[in-house]
């Protein structure tokens, strides 16, 4: 845009000092003045008409441009729902749903395929899964939350079906929907590492059941000391 504007400038300057050069000689030219000025007319309208379609091209870019910057922005600051599979605490099968987006998520709808479910092994965990079908849910920045499909006890029985999940949800700007396929065969080679978090709790439950013992033995003990000062005091 930039050489077509320097371009046609120095052809605006050309004419200006094709002008310049008809009014010094102009009794020389006058003849042929005619002539001189439609051809001068009709360089200058091809130049002006030239610049007009360089700024148009310049402005279309530049909407362009606008319109790009938008369609980023807006990709950088929606919602975005993310449904993923995973084995968490002494096998359990989840799925971890959660909105890693910059705007809350509504109607958020998260729809598990009939092949899928009618494969699945336990009764109750099928109707688990038929309720987040028919669910409707809001998820805000940030928020995330597990669903339980089964342990691993289960696995190879799930593996024959594909998991095939549909996400649709919206955000005050535009509505969304996504596919997701999983295939589980890929995770019966997975072994689950016990977090530490998982071994507190484990520590902790061990020592509730010695507390326990020990509470029953104190008990105990009370009870025969006082069987005994009973039958002192008799």
């Amino acid at each position: 845009m930039i050489k077509v504007v320097k371009k046609w400038g120095l052809t605006l300057l050309f004419l200006a000092f094709l002008g310049l050069v008809v009014l010094i000689f102009n009794d020389k030219i006058s003849a042929y003045s005619d002539s001189l000025m439609v051809i001068i007319t009709a360089v200058y309208v091809v130049a002006t008409v030239e610049i007009c379609r360089a700024n148009i091209k310049s402005a279309d870019a530049t909407r362009e441009q606008i319109e790009e910057s938008r369609r980023q922005y807006e990709e950088q600051n929606r919602a975005f729902v993310v449904v993923c599979f995973k084995i968490i605490r002494n096998g359990l099968f989840v799925l971890h749903i959660s909105n890693q987006g910059k705007r809350v998520a509504d109607n958020v709808r998260v729809i598990i395929a009939d092949d899928f479910i009618n494969n699945f092994p336990d009764d109750w965990d099928k109707s688990h899964l038929q309720k987040l079908r028919e669910s409707a849910f809001t998820l805000g920045i940030g928020q995330e939350m597990y669903v339980g499909i089964g342990d691993s006890g289960h696995l190879e029985k799930m593996s024959k079906q594909v998991l095939s999940i549909t996400v649709s949800y919206s955000d005050f700007v535009s509505s969304y929907h996504e596919a997701i396929s999983i295939d589980l065969t890929q995770y019966f080679w997975a072994l689950v590492y016990e977090s530490p978090v998982e071994d507190a709790r484990q520590v902790l439950k061990k020592i509730a059941g010695n507390l326990q013992s020990m509470d029953a033995s104190l008990k105990q003990v009370v009870h025969m000391a006082k069987n005994v000062e009973d039958h002192t005091n008799v």
